[in-house]
């Protein structure tokens, strides 16, 4: 009776422990997606000019003002 018992605690531990290894699959595609994005922003931040830095700010502004 014991024995069954603990066979039927390890099948629900091992249950638990492949959900658990998904859930961390599913986080650590996410942060990779949110890694390459970063990694994206940085390369465009700095090819971006000063000069071209206050024009698409005034782009930017107009844009919002229009909305508004």
């Amino acid at each position: 009776m014991v024995m069954q018992y603990l066979v039927s605690r390890n099948e629900e531990y091992l249950k638990h422990i492949a959900k658990v290894t998904q859930e961390i699959a599913e986080i650590l595609e996410i942060l990779q997606v949110l890694q390459y994005n970063i990694v994206e922003l940085k390369t465009q931040l700095n090819q971006l000019e000063t000069s071209e830095d206050a024009q698409k700010k005034e782009e930017w502004f107009a844009k919002q003002q229009k909305k508004v």
